[in-house]
Order: structure tokens, then sequence, then C-alpha cells
């Protein structure tokens, strides 16, 4: 892997997080990686079901084959402070496409972009930045989920107590959630919106409200949830709202981290709501509105929010 210009450099002194390991299930690890093989033949392990061959080359709506692709890995100190410093690794792909995207010729040209790194070679990193003081393993992207048969095989070469964080959209299955849980420890899920209209216009998913909440719920008892909402310029009544009721009402076992750092990246320059920034009377009215709620453990911006 080419040297990241974010990463610390080894030795660096870094503050660690109270985070306890978790351990991965060997059983269940080798279950999954036989599901998600079998799976690929026919790809169903994300909510697009494509049904593609992706042991046969690049296919369906992520475009990827069997192997992962990595365009960035670093020991990253800007994520909620329970996970900090997180080993990083982003991998190209994803099923979303998101107006907003940060990343977007990561996500829509995946074997564009990074490198690929044998599994044994990506565990190794992996130990590599643990020694450095990464207290988890954070899968982002792109996304992980359509990934999952690489991440699995890389978890494969990896210690059991390594402390795996799911980072993602949360568009997958029950199918993936089950083979998952005993891998994943921690399910760090950005929940993007509050109505599929919304959704469908930003992201281009189709029936994300009921998809998504219906996979929220299915992800209790399977480890730590936290889950992420961003606020978006104009979107306070039609997504904020919704979702943070939402979390109130039905996912009290999950912790909630309300971010309001939105930055328009390919919607710069556009003429639309969202090609700036946030409206400091919309973060204010936000966040009083977060405040009120009855959820367990809320964060505002990674950082716990005091009452």
């Amino acid at each position: 892997m080419s040297p990241n210009p974010q990463a610390i450099r080894p030795g660096t002194p870094v503050a660690r997080s109270d985070q306890k390991p978790a351990a991965i299930d060997s059983a269940r690890l080798d279950a999954a990686i036989a599901w998600a093989e079998a799976a690929y033949h026919h790809c169903d392990v994300c909510a697009e079901r494509c049904g593609v061959d992706r042991h046969a080359g690049p296919a369906g709506v992520c475009g990827l084959p069997a192997e992962g692709r990595i365009y960035k890995e670093y020991l990253h100190l800007g994520e909620e402070r329970r996970f900090v410093p997180a080993h990083a690794i982003y991998l190209t792909g994803c099923n979303f496409r998101c107006a907003f995207c940060s990343d977007w010729d990561q996500v829509t040209a995946p074997l564009a972009h990074g490198v690929s790194v044998d599994p044994r070679a990506l565990a190794a990193r992996i130990a590599q930045r643990r020694s450095e003081g990464a207290v988890c393993v954070d899968f982002v992207g792109g996304l992980p989920d359509v990934n999952v048969l690489y991440i699995l095989r890389t978890l494969a070469h990896c210690p059991p107590d390594t402390h795996v964080v799911w980072n993602t959209n949360l568009w997958t299955t029950e199918i993936a959630i089950d083979h998952l849980t005993g891998i994943v420890a921690t399910w760090l899920v950005d929940l993007k919106f509050g109505n599929d209209e919304c959704a469908r216009k930003l992201s281009r998913s189709k029936d994300y409200w009921a998809t998504l909440t219906r996979l929220l719920a299915h992800l209790e008892g399977r480890g730590e949830v936290l889950v992420r909402h961003l606020l978006m310029p104009g979107h306070l009544d039609c997504c904020t709202r919704p979702t943070l009721a939402w979390l109130e009402s039905n996912a009290p076992w999950a912790a909630v981290n309300l971010m309001t750092g939105y930055a328009p990246y390919r919607l710069r320059g556009a003429r639309t709501p969202m090609s700036g920034h946030i409206d400091s009377a919309e973060v204010r009215a936000a966040t009083a509105d977060f405040r009120a709620r009855r959820i367990g453990d809320k964060l505002l911006d990674g950082q716990e929010l005091a009452e």
C-alpha cells in the first residue's frame, strides 16, 4: 500500500479510548465466509440484490468483483471519541449515488482507484496500525457491505480480539446482518434521510425509509449500534426531525450522533440550498430538538452531548 498523507507516523503518541476489545467468533467467521463466497455467484449481499456473478468479474450496482480495492487507510482521530484512534480502511465501491458524496470517483469508478491488497497483507497492516495505537479497525469507503467477502477473508488472518467497526449506510439485508453478528462489534450506521422522496432525489435509493428502519430494528442485540445523522441544509423538517423522532420511539438502545458539519462537495456551486453550508439557525433548532428527545446516549459532532 502506498503511504497516505493523513496517516500518523509509527511511534507517534496518541490518546487511547476506553473501548474494550471484542471477540470475533471463529465459527461464525468461517460460516460467514462460506455464505459470502456462495452469495457472490448470484450477488444478493446488499439491498440492491443485483443477482450478478461477482466471481466472474466486476458487475452490479457497486461495479466490484470479489476482490476489494483500498484507496486510503490511516489512524483516524476524527471519529467519535470512543473509536479514537481508529484504523480507517477506505474501500472503493458503493450501492448509493449520493449527490453530495465526498468520494464520488472512488464510488462510481471503483476499479480505477486504489490498490488491490492481498487479505494477508491487509491483516498485517491492521496489526501494524494496532501497534501504533488503533483501538479498532473501521471499515468504510465507499461501503463495507459491498466488500463483505474481502473483509471477511482479511479478518480470517486477524486475532480474535480485533474490534471491528462496520461503517455503513445499512443498505444491506437481514441475512448479511445475521452472518456478521459475532464478527462486527460496532455498527456505525448512517441514517441519512427521513423520507423516501429525499432519499430518491439525493441517493437514487428506493423504499429507503421502510428498508432502513426495518434493518435498524434488526440490529438490536447484535453488538453496539451508533447511528449517525447528518443535518443537511433545508432538510430539518423533512429529514432530521422525523429521523430523531423514529430513533427516540423505536431504537432507545442505540447511541445517536447528530452531525452538523455538512459540506456540499460535488454540489458546491449548484443552484440548490444544498450547495452551501448549514445555516446557524438550523443548527440551533436541530440541536434543541435533539436535546429534548429521550435518547439515552446522545453525541453532537462526535462528542458526548452535555445536558
